[in-house]
């Protein structure tokens, strides 16, 4: 089993080193002498016994290694990089002293918190990385903490297809490590390969449900909405009380389309986690979309008068009145947020598109999304509110201008698109219109009616025709 010591050092203890037989006889003593006190407990007496190792056979490259794993394995990584350096001073390739100091270097890299930050970090971990890859490269490549310590540092130095490298070999001599096939899973995600990071975890979860907790977020990113959930409930009989887990649970049952289900958890995690608001949320919204829409918005209603002051819930709150078609009561919400939040970028712009759709106070609809879009200048969504408030008040030119920039960022999204078709069909430019909306077809169809698309296309190509 890996566990950290001292400022995170992993260290294991080696075979006796091959140069026993070639070295000089007295230092051999004195180092099998260290091995046998280190091993009674004696660390003084085993650290004076190398000490002694090292007088007799002066240019003995390996007895200093030795000292220097000696001090890593004594959480004294001061003493074990002097040893190191001085060993590699000896013979610039040996695989321990590359080992050791790479180990040390490794603490180091890991050392600081993040008020206190050790501004030495990033070298500490490429030094860590270089010399654990010379170590690599001889007899110690099969070194699990080695392993282990490169495929860690690998993954935070952003090149995850070497972890998945070095993991792999801890897994092949471990297999059951539940640390090192965490950060396989996490190294395979990162190198965009869920099948592999999902098989990874999959592998062991029935005896090792410690990690369903990650495998059901890499089966959601996946698509693998029912199969998440079902991972969920298994990492919730190791932590019954995580409101994380059952959010998660919940939330992967509704965007699978079980709202029926997600209702029922969702109610449930309400009584067990009252103060936790997320859950009437949850539970509304599955309920409204189940088709239960005045209990959903009923459950939301009440949610939002026991948690008066959480945006979230008055977010939500007008987002189900919006698609009840109460939007008077939608905007009323969404003021309630802003008055709480007065720079939220997402309720702005959802206030100010909300107006524009229903073509009310324009004026105040371009100065909401304006004021979103000092947050955000580049988002899509905020530049498409902006353009479709423009064209709701009549000001086709900054339409055209904020809804082309809107597609630019968002060139698949149909809404944009059939926007900007709009936009160019009330300038004239009818084969322009047709192209955008053709394109809006051929897009993600979200918040588009396809049928009413396809009537704008004929309608124009009839008036091209005339």
């Amino acid at each position: 089993m890996l566990q950290r010591v001292g400022l995170l050092f992993l260290v294991v203890v080696l075979a006796s080193p091959s140069w026993a037989a070639a070295q000089d006889a007295g230092a051999y003593f004195e180092f099998l002498l260290a091995r046998r006190l280190e091993g009674q407990g004696d660390f003084a007496g085993a650290q004076a016994a190398l000490e002694r190792a090292a007088k007799v056979d002066a240019r003995s490259s390996e007895v200093r290694a030795e000292l220097g794993a000696f001090h890593l394995r004594r959480s004294q990584p001061e003493e074990a990089e002097g040893a190191a350096k001085a060993s590699l001073a000896i013979d610039s390739n040996n695989p321990e002293a590359h080992r050791v100091l790479g180990l040390v270097y490794a603490g180091y890299a890991d050392g600081g918190t993040q008020r206190d930050p050790n501004p030495q970090a990033a070298q500490f971990l490429k030094d860590a990385i270089m010399h654990l890859e010379l170590a690599s490269a001889s007899p110690l490549a099969n070194d699990l903490v080695l392993n282990f310590t490169l495929g860690r540092l690998y993954l935070r130095a952003g090149t995850p297809e070497k972890a998945v490298q070095s993991l792999t070999r801890v897994i092949a001599q471990n297999p059951g490590s539940v640390q090192a096939r965490l950060l396989l899973a996490q190294a395979h995600a990162a190198s965009k390969d869920l099948p592999a990071a999902i098989s990874t975890l999959d592998a062991i979860v029935d005896e090792e449900p410690r990690v369903a907790a990650a495998l059901g977020q890499y089966q959601e990113q996946a698509g693998l909405l029912r199969e998440a959930a079902a991972t969920y409930t298994k990492a919730l009989a190791v932590q019954p009380m995580s409101r994380e887990l059952k959010s998660r649970r919940i939330t992967a049952l509704y965007n699978a389309k079980d709202y029926a289900t997600a209702a029922s958890f969702a109610a449930d995690a309400r009584r067990q986690h009252p103060e936790d608001a997320r859950f009437p949320r949850l539970q509304g919204r599955a309920m409204f979309d189940a088709g239960d829409r005045a209990g959903g918005v009923s459950v939301l209603e009440a949610a939002a008068k026991t948690f008066p002051k959480d945006t979230p819930t008055l977010y939500a709150l007008a987002d189900i009145y919006r698609d009840a078609g109460r939007g008077v009561d939608a905007e009323q919400a969404l003021r309630q947020v802003l008055a709480l939040e007065p720079t939220n970028p997402n309720a702005l712009n959802y206030l100010g598109y909300l107006l524009a759709m229903r073509g009310d106070k324009l004026d105040e609809a371009v100065q909401l999304v304006r004021k979103a879009l000092e947050s955000e200048p580049d988002n899509g969504a905020y530049l498409d509110s902006l353009g479709w408030a423009y064209f709701r008040r009549g000001d086709l030119a900054e339409a055209e201008k904020h809804l082309n920039a809107a597609a630019q960022r968002m060139p698949g999204n149909s809404e944009v698109l059939d926007h900007l078709g709009d936009v160019l069909a009330r300038r004239g430019r009818v084969d322009d219109a047709i192209a955008a909306w053709t394109k809006a077809l051929e897009g993600d169809g979200e918040d588009v009616d396809e049928a009413a698309l396809k009537r704008k296309i004929d309608d124009a190509r009839v008036k091209n025709r005339r």
